[in-house]
C-alpha cells in the first residue's frame, strides 16, 4: 500500500492546527492566524477529513486534543521543526548566519551578570544579527525532552540524571549553597554543636526538580512542608524567615549584600554545580547552532 503524500495546503492545515494547540482554542488562534474562528473550524475539519482522524473537541467544555490529536500535534512539531533546519542547512552552505536558533535555559538566570549566557547572547547576536532567537526558561528535565521532540536545538542548566539519546558538556560550574533567612534560628549560628542540633529541626524547602539526594545529601534526614517549581520560589520561602534552602550563590547575592539571608554554618554546605549544555546525540549541528556553540566555549 502506498505512503500517503502530503501538499503545501496540508502543512499550512498543520500550522493553522498546532497554531490552536499552543493559543489553547480557537479564540485566541484568531489573533495569531488573523483569521476568524469559523475560518478555523472549516480548516481544521478539513484536515480531520484528510487525515481521518478525530482531532480535537470544542465546545461548550472548551478546546480538548483527542488521543490521536496529541500525536499529530507532536508529528507536527517534529515536522516543522525538520523544515526550519532543512532551511538553516541549506542557507548554511551559503555560509549564511539566518533562521532561528531555540534554546532552552534553566530558570533565574538573569540576575548572574557573569553567567557564561550572557557573554554567548552578546557574542552570537553580533555575529548573527539576522537570527531569530527564541528563549525558553524551563526545568531540567522538560530542557531535556524540548531537546529530544527537536523543539529546541540546545538545552543549557544542571542535570544529574543523564538521559540516552542526548549528549551532554560541561560548560562551567557554580556554587550552590544552603541558606536561611533573617529570623531563622540558624541565621546567626555559625559552627558547632547548636548549629548541628538546629539544623536537623530546621524546616526545608525543597525544589521539586532538584535529586538533593545527590546533590545536597545534607538534606535527606532534615523535614520538608514546603516545594517551589523554580529557584525564585526557594528563594521567597527562604526569605520567610521559616525555612532553609539551596540556591545558586549568584541568585542568592544579592539578599546576601542586604543582610536578609546567610550561608547555614558559614558555607559549611555549600557545594559544586557543573552547568551543562545538551543537545542530541548524533544529530548534525547546521551553522546557527555550530555558531552559537563556539560562542559558548
Amino acid at each position: 500500500m502506498a505512503r500517503p503524500s502530503y501538499s503545501k495546503a496540508d502543512i499550512h492545515l498543520l500550522h493553522v492546527f498546532s497554531t490552536v494547540v499552543e493559543a489553547k482554542g480557537f479564540s485566541a488562534a484568531q489573533i495569531v492566524l488573523n483569521v476568524s474562528a469559523s475560518t478555523i473550524s472549516r480548516q481544521i475539519a478539513d484536515l480531520e477529513a484528510r487525515l481521518g482522524v478525530r482531532l480535537c473537541h470544542r465546545g461548550r467544555r472548551g478546546f480538548r486534543l483527542t488521543d490521536k490529536g496529541e500525536t499529530v500535534y507532536a508529528a507536527a512539531r517534529t515536522l516543522f521543526s525538520a523544515l526550519g533546519q532543512f532551511g538553516e542547512i541549506v542557507e548554511g552552505t551559503r555560509g549564511k548566519l539566518v533562521g532561528k536558533l531555540a534554546i532552552a535555559l534553566v530558570d533565574n538566570w538573569a540576575l548572574n551578570e557573569n553567567a557564561l549566557i550572557h557573554r554567548a547572547l552578546r557574542k552570537f547576536v553580533t555575529l548573527a544579527p539576522e537570527v531569530a532567537i527564541e528563549l525558553f526558561s524551563l526545568a531540567p528535565d522538560d530542557i531535556e525532552i524540548a531537546v529530544q521532540d527537536g523543539y529546541v536545538s540546545l538545552g543549557i542548566g544542571v542535570f544529574h540524571n543523564h538521559k540516552p539519546g542526548l549528549h551532554y558538556e560541561t560548560l562551567e560550574s557554580e556554587k550552590i549553597g544552603l541558606f536561611a533567612g533573617r529570623g531563622n534560628p540558624l541565621f546567626d549560628v555559625r559552627q558547632g554543636a547548636r548549629a548541628d542540633k538546629l539544623l536537623t529541626q530546621a524546616n526545608f524547602a525543597k525544589r521539586t526538580y532538584l535529586n538533593e539526594d545527590i546533590v545536597a545529601p545534607i538534606s535527606k534526614g532534615i523535614a520538608s512542608n514546603a516545594v517551589a517549581h523554580q529557584m525564585e520560589g526557594i528563594a521567597m520561602l527562604i526569605l520567610t524567615g521559616k525555612y532553609i534552602g539551596y540556591l545558586p550563590q549568584s541568585l542568592a547575592e544579592v539578599w546576601l549584600r542586604s543582610g536578609q539571608m546567610r550561608s547555614v554554618c558559614g558555607g559549611k554546605y555549600d557545594l559544586p554545580s557543573d552547568i551543562k549544555l545538551v543537545r542530541k546525540r548524533g544529530e548534525h549541528a547546521n551553522l546557527v547552532v555550530s555558531t552559537f556553540i563556539d560562542c559558548l566555549r
